[in-house]
């Protein structure tokens, strides 16, 4: 009875310490994604809705992108021809002022030269004579009609006491009528005159107004004809010094506005059918090695040139600070696009591990696929995709660096 009562006692003792090693301890918080429902199989990553919140993850659609290309030739830079333009003498005559040098940069108004125009002589002398009789005459007419004006007012006064003969009265009014238009007739002939001689000076570059704001001396004709530039530019070409004879036809100044050139591109006949108008060119100078500008050809040539067996495309190119000189060679790259599309890739979608490129796919209810890729040319902010990826397919562009980090620690806790 004693040795049952002991077995039984020890029984129940071995029960309960059995029953106090199975006790729990209650988990610890964490603010990791597997406390919120992350879970790795394979190369898959599970999270619940909340971790896919906390993440921040946004998945996008893959969109596809022309694969680029790149050519490198040499070209020129070369004044824009639709922002050059010759300046010539309207008429024949001897330089007797020369105001720029090569290269001078002008604006537009700015007088060039001064060319002795005996045309210009004759006008502005027509001018000076007729506006001196017209004045003249002016003054004559006044007076008479200062003299009409107060016979008549005489003869107001005799007519109201009524000792005037009514002939007189009506001959006087008349004298007075005819006086008043050829008073008005002279002052307005003077404007004929002086609009006639501004239109004829003018066509020689001539500016009455400012001559006459300067002070007009009636005993000194001017000779001379300035030649003014009608825009701003750069002077590129000049012909003419103090004292040449000229004519017409002959240009004497050449101003080119520089702040849009021409590239003119070298392209062989192996690259022709992958250059397209529009794509852009990157423009590098061999004599200023930092300066690279960018713009997009507008014009290929039809035909290759006789001696040279190549072709010229060209580029317009933004010169704002004229840095880019007429004459300057340097270094061409032209991005041309492939037939072929790829898929196009983020920076913020990629991830790495050692050799390991890959993304994550969304494959729908909080599941993300690991993706490994093969990258290819790098274009803008991201790549093309050479392998591992197709047209439609979901990636993760946002909170890719959650799901490599909760991948990496599932593996890491699978291995132990």
């Amino acid at each position: 009875m004693k040795l049952q009562t002991t077995i039984t006692l020890l029984l129940c003792s071995f029960c309960f310490l059995s029953a106090c090693q199975k006790q729990e301890t209650p988990p610890v918080e964490s603010k990791s994604l597997e406390n919120t429902g992350a879970r790795k199989a394979g190369d898959e990553v599970h999270l619940s809705s909340n971790a896919v919140r906390l993440a921040g993850i946004e998945s996008v659609p893959i969109t596809e992108k022309a694969n680029l290309t790149e050519i490198k030739t040499t070209g020129q830079i070369k004044a824009d021809e639709n922002r050059v333009f010759h300046i010539n003498s309207l008429v024949p005559g001897r330089i007797v002022k020369d105001n720029v040098t090569l290269g001078k940069t002008i604006k537009a108004g700015a007088v060039l030269a001064v060319v002795q125009n005996l045309e210009v002589a004759k006008t502005f002398g027509d001018y000076i004579s007729k506006a001196h009789d017209n004045e003249t005459e002016i003054k004559e007419l006044k007076a008479k009609l200062e003299l009409y004006q107060k016979n008549m007012d005489r003869l107001n006064a005799l007519n109201r006491e009524g000792i005037v003969a009514q002939k007189d009265f009506v001959a006087a009014q008349s004298i007075l009528k005819v006086g008043q238009i050829d008073y008005q007739a002279a002052q307005e002939h003077a404007i004929h005159i002086r609009s006639e001689a501004k239109a004829m000076l003018s066509a020689y570059g001539v500016d009455l107004d400012q001559i006459e704001k300067n002070g007009m001396d009636i005993r000194e004709i001017k000779t001379g004809s300035p030649l003014v530039s009608p825009r701003s530019g750069v002077v590129i070409e000049k012909t003419v010094t103090v004292g040449d004879v000229v004519n017409p036809s002959q240009p004497l100044y050449v101003v080119a506005d520089l702040s849009e050139v021409w590239l003119d591109i070298t392209v062989y006949d192996k690259d022709l059918e992958n250059i397209k108008q529009g794509e852009p060119v990157r423009f590098q100078s061999d004599s200023l090695r930092n300066l690279k500008v960018e713009g997009k050809i507008t014009y290929i040539q039809p035909s290759a040139g006789e001696n040279t067996r190549t072709f010229l495309a060209r580029a317009s190119l933004p010169n704002p600070r004229t840095q880019l000189k007429p004459g300057m060679f340097g270094q061409v790259s032209i991005k041309t696009a492939e037939g072929t599309r790829k898929p196009f890739l983020p920076d913020s979608a990629i991830q790495k591990n050692g050799a390991d490129t890959f993304v994550f796919v969304d494959e729908g209810s909080n599941s993300f696929q690991k993706r490994t890729i093969q990258l290819g040319e790098r274009l803008g902010d991201g790549y093309l995709v050479n392998d591992g990826l197709h047209s439609g397919e979901r990636i993760v562009e946002n909170g890719s660096f959650q799901l490599k980090s909760e991948l990496l620690k599932a593996q890491v806790g699978g291995d132990d």
